[in-house]
């Protein structure tokens, strides 16, 4: 993402007070830098697929057959996947036709950064399922560790600011403020690392070791809130 976002030309990001006619002649003049840009950051966004199935895959192991909130972790991810391809191709339509009225491009600007930043429900209920799962292991020594499940809580919150962008045009919490944008994305950069850390640690413990660590043997370990 940061790749196509500095080959773009969007870091930091455009400003949202931006005028329709400042819009227009960013794009008009930076057109083909901003496409590959665009390009790039769908195309990455594929890459985390796998990422996001084999989290699934270690959910699973703490969950048991069921494993309610493993499945909707996924379909999550399945989605934040989405989430970063529709706004680039939304950012593609904008560049596409440049000499197009000025307020038409905005608007396809506005909609491509509003979707890009302030579309976090998603990864914000996604970091939750995770972190009641890892949370409500009570195997000793559990699959993953505790203070993993407590980061994806705190980056579910701090995830939650960029759902305001839609409110503000300047400050922090526009899209492009400290708040909605720069803290998120440095969390989402420490998280990524945190879970593929985590992720390698617990793939590399059989699951006849892990099964044997189960305090209570014959009951099932699937997690609930109130186990936490």
């Amino acid at each position: 993402m940061l790749t196509g976002l500095l080959v773009a030309g969007f870091l930091p990001l455009p400003r949202p007070s931006m005028s329709a006619a400042e819009v227009a002649a960013l794009i008009s003049s930076n057109t083909v830098r901003i496409q590959i840009g665009l390009i790039i950051i769908a195309a990455g966004a594929v890459f985390l697929a796998p990422f996001i199935t084999e989290i699934t895959v270690q959910m699973r192991r703490i969950e048991g057959p069921q494993s309610p909130l493993a499945w909707l972790q996924l379909g999550l991810g399945i989605l934040f996947v989405f989430e970063f391809i529709l706004p680039c191709f939304i950012g593609l339509a904008a560049t596409y036709r440049p000499q197009r009225s000025p307020e038409i491009t905005q608007a396809l600007f506005d909609l491509c950064w509003l979707l890009f930043v302030g579309v976090v429900s998603t990864a914000v209920m996604q970091c939750l399922a995770v972190a009641v799962v890892i949370l409500g292991d009570k195997r000793t020594p559990p699959l993953f560790p505790r203070w993993v499940g407590w980061f994806n809580v705190w980056a579910a919150l701090t995830f939650g600011f960029g759902g305001l962008v839609a409110l503000f045009k300047r400050g922090p919490l526009a899209w492009n403020g400290v708040l909605a944008f720069w803290i998120p994305l440095s969390v989402f950069g420490a998280w990524f690392g945190v879970m593929i850390w985590a992720l390698l640690q617990a793939a590399a413990r059989p699951q006849r070791d892990y099964d044997e660590s189960a305090e209570l043997p014959g009951e099932s370990p699937t997690p609930t809130l109130s186990t936490i």
